[in-house]
């Protein structure tokens, strides 16, 4: 459980240095982004932002509070969406577990991330 947490925060933070980092460098403006993809890109930026009520803070930072999963769960059933999986279908194969479509939104993204970096690499 511990080791989820902090694989996906870990990959949270990767996602957000490497976004910044993008945006000044980035061949491709970020309107070309899939909508799915952006909604999901601004609920990880609208989470490291957030402040959360003292009650709601995790024992270690490098798990992620219930109310900041929350805050990401609709844009990662969106993300997880766009790839054509059926909101039922990530119902079933979570078993509407947060950690488990957290971690698979993670994983689009990173996958999404992945094609924009090759192809930005191919057209240099």
């Amino acid at each position: 459980m511990k080791k989820t947490f902090l694989l996906l925060s870990i990959s949270l933070l990767t996602f957000l240095s490497c976004a910044n980092e993008n945006a000044a460098t980035a061949a491709l403006p970020e309107i070309s982004k899939p909508e799915a993809v952006q909604k999901f890109n601004l609920a990880i930026k609208k989470v490291a932002m957030e402040k959360e009520p003292a009650s709601e803070r995790p024992k270690t930072s490098a798990e992620l509070s219930d109310y900041k999963k929350d805050m990401l769960i609709p844009a990662a059933k969106d993300l997880i969406a766009s790839t054509g999986v059926t909101y039922s279908e990530i119902e079933k194969r979570t078993e509407n577990d947060r950690e488990k479509i957290l971690k698979w939104a993670v994983e689009v993204y990173g996958e999404y991330n992945k094609q924009i970096n090759q192809n930005y690499k191919s057209a240099n």
